[in-house]
Protein backbone atom coordinates (compact mmCIF):
# COMPACT_ATOMS: atom_id res chain seq x y z
CA UNK A 1 0.00 0.00 0.00
CA UNK A 2 2.77 2.45 0.91
CA UNK A 3 4.58 1.65 -2.33
CA UNK A 4 1.45 2.41 -4.34
CA UNK A 5 0.97 5.74 -2.54
CA UNK A 6 4.58 6.74 -3.17
CA UNK A 7 4.28 5.75 -6.82
CA UNK A 8 1.06 7.76 -7.23
CA UNK A 9 2.58 10.77 -5.45
CA UNK A 10 5.52 10.64 -7.86
CA UNK A 11 3.28 10.29 -10.89
CA UNK A 12 1.03 13.17 -9.80
CA UNK A 13 3.67 15.29 -8.03
CA UNK A 14 3.51 18.19 -10.48
CA UNK A 15 -0.29 18.39 -10.32
CA UNK A 16 -0.26 18.00 -6.53
CA UNK A 17 2.15 20.94 -6.25
CA UNK A 18 0.01 23.02 -8.62
CA UNK A 19 -3.17 22.31 -6.64
CA UNK A 20 -1.35 23.05 -3.37
CA UNK A 21 -0.06 26.33 -4.84
CA UNK A 22 -3.59 27.38 -5.84
CA UNK A 23 -5.04 26.51 -2.42
CA UNK A 24 -2.26 28.31 -0.51
CA UNK A 25 -2.53 31.32 -2.84
CA UNK A 26 -6.27 31.63 -2.28
CA UNK A 27 -5.88 31.33 1.50
CA UNK A 28 -3.10 33.95 1.50
CA UNK A 29 -5.10 36.30 -0.72
CA UNK A 30 -8.06 36.07 1.66
CA UNK A 31 -5.78 36.58 4.66
CA UNK A 32 -4.07 39.63 3.13
CA UNK A 33 -7.17 41.13 1.51
CA UNK A 34 -6.93 44.88 1.05
CA UNK A 35 -3.13 44.97 0.81
CA UNK A 36 -0.98 45.01 -2.35
CA UNK A 37 0.28 41.53 -1.47
CA UNK A 38 -3.32 40.39 -1.06
CA UNK A 39 -4.36 40.29 -4.68
CA UNK A 40 -5.21 36.86 -5.99
CA UNK A 41 -2.93 37.34 -9.01
CA UNK A 42 0.02 38.31 -6.76
CA UNK A 43 -0.44 35.33 -4.47
CA UNK A 44 -1.15 32.93 -7.31
CA UNK A 45 1.99 33.97 -9.18
CA UNK A 46 4.15 33.65 -6.07
CA UNK A 47 2.91 30.21 -5.05
CA UNK A 48 2.80 28.74 -8.55
CA UNK A 49 6.35 29.99 -9.12
CA UNK A 50 7.51 28.54 -5.79
CA UNK A 51 5.72 25.19 -5.86
CA UNK A 52 4.68 24.62 -9.48
CA UNK A 53 7.99 25.68 -11.03
CA UNK A 54 10.47 25.80 -8.13
CA UNK A 55 9.80 22.67 -6.09
CA UNK A 56 8.78 20.67 -9.16
CA UNK A 57 11.97 21.79 -10.95
CA UNK A 58 14.10 20.54 -8.05
CA UNK A 59 12.13 17.29 -7.95
CA UNK A 60 12.58 16.63 -11.67
CA UNK A 61 16.24 17.65 -11.46
CA UNK A 62 16.78 14.99 -8.79
CA UNK A 63 14.92 12.38 -10.82
CA UNK A 64 16.74 12.98 -14.10
CA UNK A 65 20.16 13.19 -12.45
CA UNK A 66 19.95 10.60 -9.66
CA UNK A 67 17.35 8.11 -10.97
CA UNK A 68 17.55 8.38 -14.77
CA UNK A 69 16.48 4.78 -15.45
CA UNK A 70 13.25 5.09 -13.49
CA UNK A 71 12.40 8.52 -14.92
CA UNK A 72 13.08 7.42 -18.51
CA UNK A 73 10.92 4.33 -18.05
CA UNK A 74 8.10 6.45 -16.59
CA UNK A 75 8.25 8.77 -19.63
CA UNK A 76 8.40 5.81 -22.01
CA UNK A 77 11.91 6.55 -23.27
CA UNK A 78 15.20 4.71 -23.12
CA UNK A 79 17.74 6.01 -20.61
CA UNK A 80 19.98 8.64 -22.16
CA UNK A 81 23.06 10.63 -21.13
CA UNK A 82 21.04 13.71 -22.10
CA UNK A 83 18.97 13.24 -18.98
CA UNK A 84 21.77 14.88 -17.02
CA UNK A 85 21.41 17.97 -19.20
CA UNK A 86 17.62 17.88 -18.82
CA UNK A 87 18.19 17.67 -15.08
CA UNK A 88 20.40 20.77 -15.17
CA UNK A 89 17.69 22.68 -17.05
CA UNK A 90 15.15 21.49 -14.46
CA UNK A 91 17.49 22.72 -11.71
CA UNK A 92 17.64 26.12 -13.39
CA UNK A 93 13.85 26.37 -13.55
CA UNK A 94 13.60 25.21 -9.94
CA UNK A 95 16.03 27.83 -8.67
CA UNK A 96 14.38 30.59 -10.72
CA UNK A 97 10.92 29.60 -9.48
CA UNK A 98 12.05 29.69 -5.86
CA UNK A 99 13.82 33.01 -6.30
CA UNK A 100 10.82 34.58 -8.10
CA UNK A 101 8.66 34.07 -5.00
CA UNK A 102 9.94 37.30 -3.43
CA UNK A 103 11.55 39.16 -6.33
CA UNK A 104 10.58 42.23 -8.30
CA UNK A 105 8.40 42.26 -11.41
CA UNK A 106 11.32 42.24 -13.89
CA UNK A 107 12.81 39.11 -12.31
CA UNK A 108 9.38 37.50 -12.36
CA UNK A 109 9.02 38.33 -16.04
CA UNK A 110 12.40 36.75 -16.84
CA UNK A 111 11.48 33.68 -14.79
CA UNK A 112 8.14 33.41 -16.58
CA UNK A 113 9.88 33.56 -19.96
CA UNK A 114 12.30 30.80 -18.91
CA UNK A 115 9.55 28.61 -17.44
CA UNK A 116 7.37 29.12 -20.52
CA UNK A 117 10.18 28.23 -22.91
CA UNK A 118 11.23 25.15 -20.94
CA UNK A 119 7.87 23.73 -19.88
CA UNK A 120 6.12 24.86 -23.06
CA UNK A 121 8.82 23.10 -25.06
CA UNK A 122 8.38 20.02 -22.87
CA UNK A 123 4.64 20.07 -23.55
CA UNK A 124 5.22 20.29 -27.31
CA UNK A 125 7.69 17.39 -27.06
CA UNK A 126 5.18 15.29 -25.11
CA UNK A 127 2.43 16.01 -27.63
CA UNK A 128 4.75 15.15 -30.53
CA UNK A 129 5.58 11.85 -28.82
CA UNK A 130 1.88 11.09 -28.34
CA UNK A 131 1.10 11.80 -32.00
CA UNK A 132 4.21 10.43 -33.71
CA UNK A 133 5.29 7.55 -31.45
CA UNK A 134 1.93 6.81 -29.78
CA UNK A 135 3.71 7.25 -26.45
CA UNK A 136 0.93 7.42 -23.88
CA UNK A 137 3.12 6.49 -20.90
CA UNK A 138 1.98 8.30 -17.73
CA UNK A 139 5.13 10.43 -17.65
CA UNK A 140 4.53 11.56 -21.23
CA UNK A 141 0.76 11.85 -21.67
CA UNK A 142 -0.43 12.13 -18.08
CA UNK A 143 -0.29 14.73 -15.32
CA UNK A 144 3.18 15.97 -16.29
CA UNK A 145 1.90 17.07 -19.70
CA UNK A 146 -0.90 19.05 -18.07
CA UNK A 147 1.37 20.77 -15.57
CA UNK A 148 3.80 21.62 -18.39
CA UNK A 149 0.90 23.51 -19.97
CA UNK A 150 -0.84 24.94 -16.90
CA UNK A 151 2.15 26.31 -14.95
CA UNK A 152 3.34 28.66 -17.74
CA UNK A 153 -0.24 29.69 -18.57
CA UNK A 154 -0.95 30.60 -14.94
CA UNK A 155 2.36 32.43 -14.57
CA UNK A 156 1.76 34.45 -17.76
CA UNK A 157 -1.84 35.28 -16.82
CA UNK A 158 -1.07 36.31 -13.25
CA UNK A 159 1.94 38.36 -14.28
CA UNK A 160 -0.17 40.15 -16.89
CA UNK A 161 -2.77 40.91 -14.20
CA UNK A 162 -0.14 42.24 -11.82
CA UNK A 163 -0.62 45.87 -10.87
CA UNK A 164 3.11 46.40 -11.30
CA UNK A 165 2.87 45.56 -15.01
CA UNK A 166 0.61 48.57 -15.51
CA UNK A 167 3.32 50.88 -14.14
CA UNK A 168 5.97 49.84 -16.66
CA UNK A 169 7.05 52.44 -19.23
CA UNK A 170 5.95 51.70 -22.78
CA UNK A 171 7.97 52.32 -25.92
CA UNK A 172 5.67 55.26 -26.74
CA UNK A 173 6.34 56.95 -23.38
CA UNK A 174 10.11 56.88 -23.72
Amino acid sequence: MTGILISLAGEYFSILMLVLAIVVALVNAAWRRGTPAGSVSEQLFRWVALLGAGVVGLYTFAGHVFAPQQVAAHIGWPTSPFQYEVGMADLTIGVLGIMAFRRHWGFRLATTVAVTCWLGGDAIGHIRQIVMAHNVAPGNAGPWLWSDILVPVIMIATLACSSQSRDLPTAASK
